[in-house]
C-alpha cells in the first residue's frame, strides 16, 4: 500500500459528500426515543438495557453499567471497541504483540497476552469464545452496554472483571438502510452500508451489512520507510429473522470478517536507563526502527441462531452459536535493527460451539425469573516458531570494537499445542418486589469446565476440571421515581489454563482459576425534570489468584503462573445534562486504587504496587451543541477530553528489583468535530488528539526478553497514532 500520492481515495471521499449534500430527503424511519425526546422537550430519554437479560430501563437497573444508545453511537461516530471505551470511566484497553491480542481492564481487573479475557463478550446475546475476536469493527452496533464489577452469576465463566453487550440492529417491516464513507490521516479509506427490510411481510425479515477500510496508517517503520500500522478490514454481516406464527421467531445471523494489519510496531529505547522507567513524550513518540517482519491476518467466521417460544409460564429462548477464529502473526521481538531474531511466527486457531436454553418470566409482575442451562466447547490451537541467531547463545553477538557478528541463523519451533474446555453451566436469577419500591435479586451460577491440553511437540498431554460457583445478591430501593439506592454483592470466575512444556520448569503445569468478589454501593437518579442524569457508585473487590504471564529468559518459552492476591477498591460517577434542547454535557470520572496484596506468599515483592493496565484515574469532559440553520438543516458541534492517570507496564520479571519497570504518567487528549447535518444526510470533519499529545498505548521492559534485549539495553514502547483529522459522509433511507 502507498501511503502518499493515492489522490483516487481523497477525490472520491470529496464526492461522495457533495453527492450526499445535493441528494433529496424522502421519508425516514422513526428517530430513537432518546432522539424524540431531545427534539421535543429537551428531557434526556430513556435507555434501555438488556445487561439482567430482559429490557429494563437503565436507571432502574441495581448495576453500574455505561450504555451507549443508537443516537450516542451515531453522532460521535463510534465503530471499534476502543472508540466506546475511550469514553467509559474506570475501563481501559491495551492492544499488544498483534492486531488481534488485546486487554481489557475493568476497574484495574483485567488479562494479559495469551491468556483468556477477564471480561465475557457478548454479540446478540451469544458470548464470544475468545478475546481474539474482541478487535473486530463495530460499525453496525445499534446498542452497547459495559457492566462492571464480576458478573458470573448470569454471563458465565470469564466475567470477572464484567461484561460487554452488544445489540446490533434488528430487520424491520420497513425496507430501510444508511451508508458511510470517510477518510482520515494515514490515508485510510472507510466504506460502509447497510439494508434491510421484508422478504415476505412481517414473516420473514432481512438485513445485510459490509464494511470496508483500507490504509497505511499514521506509524512508519524509520528503518524501511514502510507502513507500521497498516490495515485492510472487510466484514460482511446477514441476518434474517422468520416469524412463521405468533409467540415463535427464529433469528439467523451470519458474520465473516478478514484483516490484514501490522504487528509490534513497537520502538526500543533505554527508557530503564535514561528515566528510570518514566515513558516521557519525548519516548513514546519514536517510530519504530527494525529489520524483521511485522503483519498480522485475522480471519473470523461467526454463526448464530436464536429461537425465541412464548408460552404460559415465559419466554424458552435457545441460543446455538459457532466462530472460528483464526489469527497468522510475524514479529521482529527483539524490535531493532540488528537480525538477532529475524522472525517470530506464532499461529492461534480457535474454535468455539455453544447452545443456550433459558426460560425467562414476564417483566410485569413482582415475581420475575430466568431459569437456564449452557453448554460450550472451545478449542485452541497455538504453534510458535522463531528464527534467531545463534549468537545469542554464544554471546557473542556484539565484536569488541562495535557491530553485529552472527553465529549463523536457526529456525526452530518454541511449542506446538493444543487445549480444548468443555464448560457445562446451570444458572438463575430471581427478582421480587418486596414492596413496590424495594426489588431483591438473587442469582446463581455453577460452572464446570473439563479442560485438556495436547503438547505435540512434547508428546505429554494434561487434564484439569474447574468448577466454581459464582453468586450475585443485590438490594435496590427507588424512595422515588427519579432515584434508585442500590448495593450488590457478586463474584466472577476465570477458568484454569495449562501450560506448554516449553515453558519451561518455572511455570507450574495447570494454572489456577482466578476468582473476584465484589461488594459495591450505588445510586442512579434523574433532576430538574430529567434535565440531568447523574450516577454514583463505590467498590471493594478482592481478586484472587490472578494469573501473570511472564517469559523465561532461560528457555525463551512463555507460561502464566499465579500471584496470591490483588485488592481493588475505587468510585467512579457520571453526569449527562441537557441544559437546552440544542445543548448536551457530560462529565465522568473514576478512580482506581488496583494494587498487588500478596504476591508469592513468601516474600513481599510487588507488594503494594499498581496492577499493570490498570490507570489511576480516568475524567471524561465533553459537550456537543446543535445549531438549526433552516428547515431540518443543523449545524453540529462536539468536543470530548480525556485524562488518563498514571499507567503501569510492570511486568513481573524482577521480583528482586520489583520497582524496576515501565510507567507513564498522567495524559490528556482532546477530540473535536463540526459537521452539518438534515434528518437523512450528514456531513462531519473530525480530528482526534488535537493537541498532539504523544504517550504509549503498551510498552514491556527488556527483562520480558531479556537474552535479546538486555544485551541491546533496550526497552519496547508502542506510539500513539498521533494527531488525525478525516472527514465522513452518510446517509440513511
Amino acid at each position: 500500500m502507498e501511503r502518499r500520492g493515492n489522490h483516487r481515495r481523497i477525490v472520491a471521499a470529496l464526492l461522495a459528500t457533495a453527492t450526499v449534500a445535493a441528494l433529496p430527503s424522502p421519508a425516514v424511519a422513526a428517530p430513537t426515543a432518546e432522539d424524540r425526546t431531545g427534539a421535543d422537550n429537551g428531557e434526556i430519554g430513556t435507555i434501555v438495557v438488556t445487561a439482567r437479560r430482559r429490557e429494563e430501563n437503565l436507571q432502574n437497573v441495581p448495576d453500574t453499567i455505561t450504555a451507549f444508545s443508537p443516537a450516542v453511537i451515531e453522532e460521535r461516530r463510534l465503530d471499534t471497541i476502543g472508540d466506546f471505551l475511550q469514553l467509559t470511566p474506570n475501563v481501559n484497553i491495551t492492544a499488544d504483540q498483534d492486531a488481534a491480542t488485546n486487554n481489557i481492564s475493568i476497574r484495574g481487573l483485567g488479562s494479559n497476552r495469551n491468556q483468556a479475557a477477564a471480561v465475557a463478550f457478548s454479540v446478540d446475546g451469544v458470548i464470544l469464545p475468545d478475546a481474539d475476536a474482541f478487535t473486530m469493527d463495530l460499525s453496525d452496533v445499534e446498542r452497547l452496554e459495559v457492566l462492571k464489577g464480576p458478573q458470573g452469576a448470569l454471563y458465565g465463566k470469564g466475567a470477572i472483571a464484567g461484561a460487554i453487550n452488544i445489540t446490533t440492529p434488528r430487520p424491520t417491516d420497513t425496507i430501510e438502510g444508511k451508508a458511510e464513507i470517510g477518510y482520515e490521516s494515514g490515508d485510510i479509506f472507510r466504506a460502509f452500508g447497510a439494508i434491510g427490510g421484508p422478504i415476505a411481510g412481517d414473516k420473514i425479515l432481512a438485513r445485510l451489512s459490509v464494511l470496508y477500510r483500507n490504509g497505511d496508517g499514521t506509524i512508519d517503520n524509520d528503518l524501511t520507510g514502510k507502513p507500521a500500522n497498516p490495515q485492510d478490514q472487510f466484514r460482511i454481516r446477514g441476518r434474517v429473522i422468520l416469524q412463521p406464527s405468533e409467540g415463535l421467531e427464529v433469528d439467523l445471523r451470519a458474520s465473516w470478517y478478514d484483516e490484514k494489519a501490522g504487528s509490534v510496531y513497537f520502538s526500543g529505547f533505554d527508557v530503564l536507563g535514561t528515566t528510570g522507567g518514566a515513558i516521557t513524550e519525548d519516548i513514546a513518540g519514536r517510530n519504530p526502527n527494525y529489520d524483521g517482519p511485522s503483519s498480522t491476518r485475522r480471519k473470523v467466521t461467526d454463526l448464530s441462531m436464536l429461537v425465541n417460544l412464548d408460552t404460559a409460564i415465559g419466554t424458552l429462548t435457545a441460543i446455538t452459536a459457532y466462530d472460528d477464529i483464526k489469527v497468522d502473526f510475524h514479529e521482529d521481538i527483539e524490535v531493532s535493527p540488528l537480525p538477532l531474531v529475524p522472525d517470530t511466527n506464532q499461529l492461534r486457531r480457535t474454535k468455539g460451539f455453544s447452545q443456550e436454553l433459558r426460560l425467562t418470566s414476564a417483566g410485569d409482575q413482582p415475581l420475575r425469573y430466568i431459569l437456564g442451562g449452557y453448554y460450550q466447547r472451545t478449542t485452541r490451537a497455538i504453534r510458535n516458531v522463531v528464527t534467531l541467531d545463534l549468537c545469542l547463545f554464544a554471546g557473542t553477538c556484539f565484536a569488541p570494537g562495535g557491530g553485529f557478528t552472527s553465529g549463523g541463523v536457526l529456525t526452530t519451533p518454541l511449542a506446538d499445542y493444543a487445549s480444548r474446555f468443555n464448560q457445562y453451566s446451570l444458572f438463575g436469577q430471581l427478582n421480587y418486589d418486596l414492596t413496590d419500591r424495594i426489588e431483591l435479586t438473587a442469582a446463581l451460577r455453577y460452572d464446570t469446565i473439563d479442560g485438556r491440553q495436547d503438547d505435540r511437540a512434547a508428546g505429554v498431554v494434561d487434564t484439569a476440571t474447574f468448577s466454581r460457583l459464582q453468586p450475585k445478591l443485590s438490594l435496590s430501593y427507588r424512595p422515588t421515581e427519579a432515584l434508585t439506592l442500590y448495593g450488590t454483592y457478586s463474584q466472577g470466575f476465570k477458568s484454569g489454563a495449562f501450560n506448554p512444556v516449553s515453558a519451561g520448569p518455572g511455570f507450574p503445569r495447570v494454572v489456577a482459576p482466578e476468582v473476584s468478589k465484589n461488594y459495591e454501593l450505588g445510586l442512579r437518579t434523574s433532576l430538574f425534570d430529567r434535565r440531568v442524569r447523574a450516577n454514583v457508585a463505590a467498590f471493594y473487590t478482592q481478586h484472587l489468584n490472578p494469573q501473570i504471564f511472564q517469559l523465561d529468559p532461560a528457555t525463551f518459552g512463555q507460561g502464566s503462573l499465579n500471584a496470591k492476591e490483588a485488592r481493588i477498591k475505587g468510585f467512579e460517577f457520571d453526569v449527562v445534562a441537557r441544559p437546552t434542547r440544542f445543548w448536551d454535557v457530560n462529565v465522568a470520572f473514576g478512580y482506581v486504587d488496583a494494587k498487588i496484596h500478596d504476591f508469592d506468599g513468601v516474600t513481599n515483592a510487588y507488594v503494594g504496587q499498581q496492577l499493570p493496565n490498570a490507570p489511576k484515574y480516568t475524567l471524561n469532559l465533553g459537550t456537543g451543541y446543535r445549531l438549526p440553520l433552516k428547515d431540518d438543516l443543523s449545524l453540529r458541534v462536539r468536543a470530548d477530553y480525556k485524562l488518563t492517570g498514571r499507567e503501569s507496564f510492570q511486568d513481573f520479571q524482577l521480583p528482586t528489583n520489583p520497582d524496576l519497570y515501565l510507567y507513564q504518567k498522567a495524559f490528556g487528549l482532546l477530540d473535536g468535530q463540526i459537521g452539518l447535518e438534515a434528518d437523512r444526510w450528514a456531513v462531519t470533519v473530525f480530528g482526534r488528539n488535537l493537541l498532539k499529545r504523544r504517550y504509549a498505548t503498551s510498552a514491556f521492559s527488556r527483562y520480558i526478553f531479556s537474552v535479546a534485549l538486555v544485551p541491546l539495553g533496550t526497552d519496547a514502547v508502542q506510539p500513539d497514532p498521533g494527531r488525525t483529522f478525516g472527514v465522513e459522509a452518510r446517509v440513511r433511507f
